[in-house]
């Protein structure tokens, strides 16, 4: 178990310089993402509104883990896969565990810090501190979870990093678009809204709010589990560490 740990914090301590030191890399997994929520959050500002300031606010926590946990990994294991760097690594001394959970442990952290940027910009525009932050950092967690699951999932049928990366898109529309992080629950019909109830990122943005103050549901806390072991099943049948191209 120790060993496990050492491997996925060196494993994580890599990627996140190679993210940094890429400026590729470092556009679409950590500026990118930024930019979009700076412009969505200060769009909603211009509105007026102050509750549908916070909604937005709130939302992009739950929102922003579409990139670095999804879709960024995704590019990662399928380019590292495809380029024999996956099975020299498990030739190696690390367990697979650690060698996927060194990636996804990599962009995690990444998220948590676009996520601590959108907390702080919380408490500049007056919105202070959640009230129950366990309950934030359960649905960070959770959701990074989730995300890195669904990344590996969809590395599994991809044969480039680029075309995983493409893939991912569907996902991350659906999520953005059907879940509670930028348009309210409300707004849809209400089959549609029936439906929303179960995209993965709805239970995580429903969780992040419960943190900052409003009704707190079990049964979000339940989907996110439900999506956390569905996503693991996924990832378990479809992941490969072969290479899908000879």
């Amino acid at each position: 178990m120790k060993t496990d740990l050492a491997h996925i914090y060196r494993l994580a301590r890599l990627d996140l310089g190679l993210i940094f030191r890429n400026r590729s890399a470092l556009t679409n997994a950590v500026l990118m993402p930024l930019a979009v929520t700076a412009f969505l959050i200060f769009s909603a500002r211009e509105q007026g509104d102050p509750a549908n300031v916070e909604y937005i606010v709130t939302g992009q926590i739950a929102g922003l883990l579409v990139y670095a946990p999804l879709v960024n990994l995704a590019g990662f294991y399928t380019s590292r896969r495809e380029e024999l760097v996956l099975k020299r690594l498990l030739g190696g001394p690390a367990s697979a565990t650690a060698i996927l959970g060194g990636s996804a442990a990599g962009a995690t952290a990444v998220y948590l810090l676009q996520a601590f940027a959108v907390a702080v910009t919380a408490v500049v525009m007056g919105f202070g501190l959640p009230e129950n932050p366990l309950l934030v950092l359960v649905a960070a967690l959770g959701g990074a979870a989730v995300f890195a699951l669904l990344s590996m999932t969809i590395s599994g049928v991809s044969s480039s990093g680029e075309l995983a990366q493409l893939a991912t898109v569907p996902v991350m529309l659906g999520c953005l678009i059907l879940s509670p992080v930028i348009v309210p629950a409300d707004a849809f019909p209400e089959r549609l809204r029936q439906i929303a109830e179960y995209v993965p990122m709805t239970p995580i943005a429903d969780l992040v709010r419960a943190g900052y103050g409003a009704a707190f549901e079990w049964s979000s806390l339940g989907v996110l589990a439900a999506w956390i072991a569905v996503a693991a099943v996924l990832a378990r049948r479809f992941f490969r560490w072969d290479p899908r191209r000879g």
